[in-house]
C-alpha cells in the first residue's frame, strides 16, 4: 500500500543555481547531495516546507539525466511514493498492465526502489520507495 508522498523529482541544467533561486523564494533547505555516475546525476535533496524536492543535474553526457534535458528540457521527471510493501505494489502494477524497471533486489542495505515507465502511467514516472529499515 502507497503510504505518503516521498518526493518530487526536477530535472535541472544547475542544482546551485535552483537551490539558491528556491532558498530566495521559498526557503529551501539543500538536506544531502550525491553522484550516481552510472546513471548520469548528481542528486541534491532539498527541503520546502514539509514536502521534498529532488533536483538532478547531468553527470557526464550518458544516461537517463543527460538524454531526459536533451529531449525534454528542465522540468517534472518523476512522483516518488513510499510503501512499506514494494513486492505487493509491484503485483498491483502487473495486474494492471504496468511493467517495473530499475527494482532493487530483496536484501539490499539501502532503500528499494522500482519506476513506472510514463508510456504506461499516463505520461507520468512513479518512482515507489520502500525505505530500509536496517
Amino acid at each position: 500500500m502507497i503510504k505518503r508522498l516521498n518526493h518530487i523529482g526536477i530535472v535541472v541544467k544547475s542544482i546551485d543555481e535552483t537551490i539558491n533561486q528556491l532558498a530566495s523564494i521559498f526557503g529551501a533547505v539543500e538536506i544531502g547531495r550525491k553522484t550516481i555516475a552510472d546513471r548520469g546525476q548528481t542528486s541534491a535533496l532539498v527541503n520546502i516546507g514539509d514536502f521534498k524536492l529532488e533536483l538532478m543535474e547531468p553527470y557526464g553526457e550518458d544516461g537517463v539525466v543527460p538524454k531526459f534535458l536533451k529531449n525534454h528540457g528542465q522540468g517534472l521527471h518523476h512522483i516518488s511514493v513510499t510503501t512499506d510493501d514494494l513486492e505487493d505494489v509491484d503485483d498491483k502494477l502487473m495486474k494492471n498492465g504496468v511493467n517495473s524497471m530499475g527494482k532493487t533486489p530483496k536484501g539490499s542495505k539501502e532503500d528499494r526502489v522500482i519506476f513506472t515507465h510514463p508510456k504506461q502511467t499516463n505520461g507520468i514516472v512513479f518512482e515507489i520507495v520502500e525505505p530500509y529499515n536496517g
